[in-house]
């Protein structure tokens, strides 16, 4: 009877501690700020940042010429580049993180007109 309440005691223990381990996945982010028009030329800064362990694969930007792709950007990043009132402003990135978030936005303004866009993802653990 005394073995069996021990080992009932060490399975009850053992059980408790594996219920209180906490395993944290890695997510993926998908990021992307909606598309803007400039209704005037502009300057637009593009930026990406992160907090914790995020980490970004992939972004995409676009500028006069046409989207640029970025690999493994070193974060933070940024860039300022101009654009005309026919380009289409957006920035897109793909990233992961465990315990932290990640960010992109774009701004630009000129002569009184502005636009702003924006997107982020987050995952934190305790």
């Amino acid at each position: 009877m005394k073995k069996n309440l021990s080992f009932i005691i060490f399975l009850s223990f053992t059980f408790l501690s594996l219920a209180g381990c906490k395993k944290t996945n890695e997510i993926t982010c998908a990021l992307s700020a909606p598309l803007n028009q400039p209704p005037v030329d502009m300057t637009i800064v593009y930026t990406a940042t992160q907090t914790g362990d995020g980490v970004i694969a992939s972004l995409s930007y676009v500028t006069i010429s046409g989207t640029i792709t970025v690999q493994n950007p070193q974060l933070p990043w940024t860039i300022t580049v101009p654009v005309f009132t026919s380009t289409k402003v957006t920035i897109s990135a793909t990233g992961t993180t465990k315990n932290g978030s990640l960010s992109i936005s774009y701004d630009g303004n000129s002569g009184g007109s502005t636009i702003h866009g924006s997107d982020s993802c987050e995952q934190q653990t305790n």
